[in-house]
């Protein structure tokens, strides 16, 4: 098969996004097939599944307005050309920001130079034909570009299209002024409508799409690989890791663990917690959790690391905030980093409101911890570090539930077999 991926982001396994869809189409069961990928930011891709991209960014589209074929960029990715540009890193600041101060400005000019469709040129219309999709791949979001972009696969290829909800998108559309509002749930709607096969990343966004949309939508998770024995032994200091973004709220949970973690040191207790992230580090967010000696911003890290780094923690972590703003954003969400921390062979703790998916799963969970109240993070922080001799118990009942619901290949196997099915329904019409 050949399969075209769209994304907003480069395909890079550092980043939620990228590290996603490597887990979904890596190894050997997708071995036979060719994927290509069409994105929108200037970052270079950093994965090992695909090798042939199309890059056009908003900058492009603004500056070249009036001359459309200088819009986009095929390259190959070469093993000596994986490192991020200067560009990419000048561009995350801005796009930092703009999440920081919900720049809506900024989204409002993104969607008209996409819905102008200068983009949609000979470039980009000769890649698509050379690629000659049989599949293509998108998150469920960025819906002014991907509209038009979809329909013109549609019309001139036998492409199906596969969507992927990974976040209650539509939903979050409450807070657009009255005309945006409007304008996105119409081509939102108009997507799915188009699409073949839809995907949710959890159980209660899958039942609320089926229902809005009259579509069937599939529960699609992640997978967990299992590189690592099962635990045995517990750190003589406590170690709590937390792998991924401070948006949403999580970087004032981490906070509180921080200094939860500080007042039980107070008592001869043992623990310190390690934060790895991708996200630009501000004095701000510096001075919230870097406490010397309890927590460490430790910056980003390749994939393979993590599950290292992981698999040496006691406890790993997935926060989120008790805001109400918050909440309606990720309430039906189903958080990627759960399988990491699933897959790590260690104690799995979350914190968050019940009525949040992510925390939901996690509470039916073996072997989990669950904090519900954010008044709670003290004394609950105390019971794991005191608690340590049933960390390696609770680790292993983890493990066994990853192994019968989350093992990767079961999951690239359902999946790759669904294509497959588009794919003959398609040569049973023609």
């Amino acid at each position: 098969m050949n399969i075209l991926v769209f994304s907003n982001s480069a395909w890079d396994d550092t980043k939620s996004l990228g590290n996603t869809m490597s887990n979904f189409f890596s190894g050997d069961i997708w071995k036979k097939d060719n994927f290509s990928n069409i994105y929108l930011r200037n970052a270079m891709p950093n994965n090992n599944v695909c090798k042939d991209y199309y890059r056009m960014t908003l900058l492009d589209m603004m500056k070249n307005s009036f001359s459309k074929e200088k819009i986009g960029k095929h390259f190959i990715l070469k093993d000596d050309n994986t490192k991020i540009s200067l560009k990419s890193k000048k561009e995350q600041k801005y796009i930092d920001i703009i999440h920081k101060y919900s720049l809506n400005l900024v989204y409002v000019l993104a969607d008209y130079f996409f819905r102008r469709k200068k983009w949609l040129n000979n470039n980009l219309k000769k890649y698509i034909k050379e690629k000659k999709p049989d599949i293509v791949f998108a998150f469920l979001s960025d819906v002014a570009i991907l509209k038009p972009l979809i329909k013109y696969i549609k019309d001139n290829t036998g492409a199906k299209v596969v969507l992927f909800a990974a976040d209650d998108v539509y939903g979050a559309y409450r807070s657009e002024f009255y005309f945006r509002r409007k304008k996105l749930k119409k081509e939102f709607e108009d997507i799915v409508n188009m699409s073949d096969q839809l995907y949710g990343i959890s159980k209660e966004l899958c039942n609320v799409y089926s229902e809005k949309f009259n579509k069937n939508f599939k529960i699609l998770y992640k997978g967990c690989t299992f590189d690592f024995p099962k635990k045995q032994k517990v750190n003589d200091n406590i170690k709590f890791v937390y792998a991924g973004n401070l948006f949403y709220g999580r970087l004032e949970i981490l906070s509180e663990i921080a200094k939860a973690i500080k007042k039980c040191n107070k008592k001869d207790n043992k623990a310190s917690l390690e934060i790895y992230t991708a996200a630009t580090i501000t004095d701000e967010i510096k001075n919230k959790l870097n406490i010397p000696g309890i927590s460490t911003i430790m910056g980003k890290r390749e994939y393979e690391e993590i599950k290292r780094i992981e698999n040496k923690a006691d406890y790993v972590l997935h926060v989120e905030s008790f805001e109400k703003k918050n909440i309606e954003l990720v309430k039906y969400s189903f958080s990627t980093k759960i399988i990491d921390c699933l897959q790590s062979g260690s104690c799995l703790v979350g914190i968050g409101p019940r009525s949040i998916s992510s925390i939901k799963y996690i509470n039916n969970i073996p072997g989990a911890y669950v904090i519900y109240k954010i008044e709670d993070i003290d004394k609950e922080i105390e019971k794991l570090i005191l608690n340590k001799n049933d960390i390696v118990e609770n680790s292993n009942k983890t493990r066994e539930f990853a192994i019968k619901n989350h093992e990767i290949t079961k999951n690239q196997n359902k999946l790759r077999q669904d294509f497959i099915e588009l794919c003959n329904k398609q040569k049973k019409v023609e």
